[in-house]
């Protein structure tokens, strides 16, 4: 136990273990009663010089203002399991597991060098954002049940407008009207691409992955 203090507070693991205690100390208030899940509310403002503007409003209180073009954005936020999990969560276990993988590089491998340190910070964010993807991933029907917070709406049947193009390998994102609201949803194209401004037709939901399937409407 004392190696692996002496470990946790060493240079080259020192960020991951204060962002871990971090993450400690907020559930910790969770679990006293003295935050919810939604205390902190995360903005991801991406401003891209491209040509689509999107509001994305997402579940786990993360609101992303961002100018994409295809289902980039949107796919990789999606792929994360943010908007289906909530944020403090997907953070909890990237956090961890980018503390472990620190922990374990430099005892096996960094021996206490900050340059070894640096130089595996972008590859160990990488697996450790799989990692995450993978543990949050059997979470995702668990909270879709727990929100009651809307009606259920029935998507298929729906005319809708691309906010950002979709085609068969790509998603996008798209704006549906129902009952006066404007809700957005992942799509994608049943057969061909569907650019940003076209309407399409809702045909299909893909529950296990989170998006619906569309076909293009004819003028």
């Amino acid at each position: 136990m004392q190696e692996l203090l002496q470990a946790a507070f060493s240079t080259p693991n020192i960020v991951f273990t204060v962002l871990l205690l971090v993450v400690m100390l907020y559930w910790v208030s969770v679990f006293m009663g003295l935050l919810d899940m939604g205390s902190f509310d995360v903005d991801l403002d991406v401003d891209m010089d491209v040509d689509v503007d999107v509001d994305v409003d997402i579940d786990a209180d993360v609101d992303a203002n961002a100018e994409v073009t295809g289902g980039g954005l949107a796919g990789i936020l999606h792929f994360f399991n943010l908007g289906q999990v909530p944020f403090m969560i997907i953070m909890t276990f990237l956090v961890l597991s980018m503390w472990s993988v620190s922990i374990l590089l430099d005892h096996y491998v960094g021996h206490g060098s900050l340059g070894f340190a640096a130089l595996m910070f972008i590859p160990n964010l990488a697996g450790s954002l799989l990692i995450t993807k993978v543990v949050t991933s059997p979470l995702v029907p668990i909270f879709r049940s727990l929100d009651t917070s809307e009606e259920p709406v029935d998507y298929i049947g729906q005319v809708c407008t691309l906010l950002l193009s979709a085609s068969p390998n790509d998603l996008g994102q798209a704006e549906v009207s129902v009952n006066g609201s404007s809700l957005l949803v992942s799509v994608m194209a049943d057969r061909e691409e569907i650019k940003k401004g076209e309407k399409a037709l809702i045909v299909q939901e893909n529950k296990e992955k989170s998006y619906f399937i569309i076909q293009k409407l004819e003028e």
